[in-house]
C-alpha cells in the first residue's frame, strides 16, 4: 500500500549509482552518528506524490513512479498545512528547469565551504531545505546534505515519520 502524502511533505532516497554511493561515504565520514543511509531528497508538492527535485535539472516527477522498487524516508513537520506548503512553493518553484548545482557538491568535502559559498540553486538537500526556510519551518539551508535531512525526520521532534522503506 502507497502511503499517504501532503503537499510539504519531504523525503530522502538513497541512489545506488556511483554518485550516490560517493555522496554517501562523504556523508558518512563526517556525520556525528557514522552513518548514512540516503544520498537525495526533495518536496513533495502534492498528494498525489509529485515531487521537485534538483536531478540533472530542477524539476517535477512522481515519487511513487520514479521511486517504486526503491528505499525512501518520507517525513511531516508538525506544522506543515497546504497554506504554509504554498508559501514554500512560491519561493523555490524559480528554479525549475535549472541545472544541477553539481559545481557544489565538491564543497561538502569540507562542510563549513558548503555552507558559506553558494549562488542561490543548491544541490537536492539545499533546495528542499531551502524550501523549508521559506516555510518558516528550517534554520538555514546552505551545507546541508541528504542524510542531516534524515536525521532531521528521524529526531527532531517537529517532524513524523510518514512511512521508510522499499516502496511498492
Amino acid at each position: 500500500m502507497l502511503p499517504v502524502v501532503n503537499p510539504g511533505d519531504i523525503f530522502v532516497s538513497r541512489n545506488p549509482m556511483f554518485l550516490g554511493r560517493a555522496i554517501n561515504t562523504v556523508q558518512k565520514f563526517h556525520s556525528k552518528d557514522k552513518e548514512s543511509t540516503y544520498s537525495h531528497s526533495g518536496i513533495i508538492i502534492d498528494e498525489r506524490g509529485t515531487t521537485f527535485e534538483a536531478l540533472w535539472t530542477n524539476r517535477k516527477q512522481n515519487l511513487f513512479e520514479a521511486y517504486k522498487g526503491k528505499r525512501v524516508l518520507i517525513g511531516r513537520h508538525k506544522d506543515m498545512c497546504p497554506a504554509i506548503a504554498a508559501v514554500g512553493w512560491a519561493c523555490v518553484k524559480k528554479y525549475e528547469g535549472k541545472a544541477y548545482a553539481g559545481w557544489r557538491l565538491p564543497l561538502f568535502f569540507i562542510p563549513f565551504a558548503a555552507k558559506f559559498v553558494n549562488t542561490g540553486n543548491g544541490v537536492c538537500s539545499e533546495l528542499t531545505m531551502k524550501y523549508l526556510k521559506h516555510c518558516r519551518l528550517a534554520p538555514a539551508y546552505q551545507g546541508w546534505n541528504p542524510d542531516d535531512i534524515a536525521d532531521m525526520i528521524r529526531r527532531w521532534k517537529e517532524y513524523e515519520i510518514i512511512y521508510e522503506g522499499i516502496l511498492e
